[in-house]
């Protein structure tokens, strides 16, 4: 059964692949790549996990795939040929850059600084405690978060939101200044603010942060590689240094992973993160006794934050709880190997609240999202469009680990968005548009 689906999902790909127009960030194509990328986790760990692939969970996971993409193709065939569109051309909005406008990159660097050095103060004044090393406050800090759900406040939590965007918008600016020959603003200044976000991120003890980070820089690689690449086989290419970027995060990761005094090694970490989000859920589908929460478990995040919202005015809905931690999965396998893990896929949330057809309608309504966001990013050049698909498209790169895009309806990705926004448009002008072929744009 796990080398059937292996070849299922190798099928997807290439569909995927070939109806997104060869395109490596289109959505569809992306999220068969996730999944096919954990399966092959659980492979290379078949004998130490003991996999069993039930009929259950392939069908489960196959439908899921099949109708984001199904969302995704809905979108590209009703999306109409804008007015503007003649003679064969479209209007496309391109930025345009003016180098000799200043980029505050010196205030930058001094936002950023005093907002990570304010939240890493806050953390570690009151979440610490009364270890020495630098390892054992982090761990101490994971362990006041995870054990007594620490929050270090709105103001302190914006802090690290600033930080966040700052350090989006520089990455935007350094790639801006990596690929012009006019632009003479210093690469040195423009990566202190995204160095200094990473250590807060450090001390927040929340790697998922430096993921979103991670795969956000990947993405706008690819955006402005492509844009500028004239030369065959630019796919091919990207692949390769792609391939390089990603074995730089695992390791960052790994390392950070290290500073939380985790024990695994780095195979054994990525292993865990990677893979077993969606074993899990092959596990759990086994034991699911059907009993369905209607969406309360998809929405359990959005629920909660309604609910936040609403109680300084007297009204108090009896929603259930925000579990931030699922419950662990652990067995030891006959060769010794101890398998333990709190991760599951984005699918279980779906198939608690409506079952089979719980894999239908969620992944179809990602799909529909994110091919509409990935069409008005196609049809615009450089600008907010692109640091908005790529901030947000951690929730497909997430699909086989955990959901992230329904469980992140809260106030948090406002804050993150709405930073990002106003920095943004605060340094760049605004668009003027020029005529490419419809063909690209598409």
């Amino acid at each position: 059964m796990a080398f059937l689906f292996f070849a299922i999902l190798v099928a997807l790909i290439v569909i995927a692949y070939f109806l997104g127009n060869r395109d490596l960030l289109s959505p569809w194509f992306l999220i068969c790549l996730a999944v096919f990328a954990s399966f092959a986790i659980i492979l290379i760990n078949y004998a130490n996990w003991e996999v069993n692939i039930n009929g259950t969970f392939i069908l489960y996971v196959t439908t899921a795939l099949i109708s984001f993409g199904v969302g995704c193709q809905f979108v590209k065939a009703l999306r109409p040929i804008p007015a503007s569109a003649d003679n064969g051309l479209l209007k496309v909005r391109v930025d345009d850059f003016n180098f000799k406008r200043r980029y505050p990159v010196n205030l930058f660097i001094i936002i950023s600084v005093v907002c990570a050095a304010l939240y890493i103060y806050k953390l570690l004044t009151e979440a610490a405690g009364d270890a020495t090393s630098l390892s054992g406050k982090i761990r101490a800090i994971y362990d006041k978060i995870v054990n007594e759900d620490y929050y270090p406040g709105f103001l302190f939590n914006q802090f690290l939101e600033i930080s966040m965007a700052i350090a989006y918008v520089n990455t935007y600016r350094l790639f801006l200044r990596l690929y012009s020959k006019s632009d003479k603003i210093s690469r040195i200044k423009l990566i202190i603010p995204i160095i200094v976000f990473l250590v807060a991120v450090v001390f927040s003890s929340d790697r998922n942060i430096f993921i979103r980070y991670a795969f956000y820089a990947i993405c706008l690689f690819v955006l402005f590689f492509r844009e500028n690449c004239k030369k065959k086989n630019v796919n091919a290419k990207i692949i390769q240094i792609v391939i390089i970027l990603l074995i730089v995060m695992v390791l960052l990761f790994f390392l950070m992973g290290a500073l939380k005094q985790y024990k695994s090694n780095i195979f054994r970490s990525l292993g865990i993160y990677g893979g077993s989000g969606l074993y899990n859920f092959n596990l759990w589908v086994e034991e699911f006794d059907g009993e369905l929460a209607y969406g309360g478990a998809t929405f359990s995040t959005l629920l909660n934050t309604i609910n936040e919202v609403l109680r300084p005015f007297g009204l108090d809905f009896d929603f259930t709880e925000y579990v931030r931690f699922d419950t662990f999965i652990t067995y030891q396998s006959a060769n010794g190997y101890v398998y333990s893990s709190n991760i599951y896929s984005s699918l279980k949330p779906y198939v608690q609240d409506f079952g089979y057809l719980g894999v239908i309608i969620f992944p179809l309504i990602s799909g529909v999202f994110f091919q509409w966001l990935f069409g008005k990013m196609k049809s615009r050049k450089y600008g907010f469009s692109w640091i908005l698909y790529c901030l947000l498209i951690y929730p497909i790169v997430f699909f086989p680990i955990a959901e992230q895009l329904f469980a992140r309806l809260h106030l948090g990705i406002v804050y993150e968005i709405g930073w990002c926004a106003i920095i943004y448009f605060a340094v760049f002008r605004k668009k003027r548009s020029k005529k490419i072929s419809v063909k690209q744009a598409v």
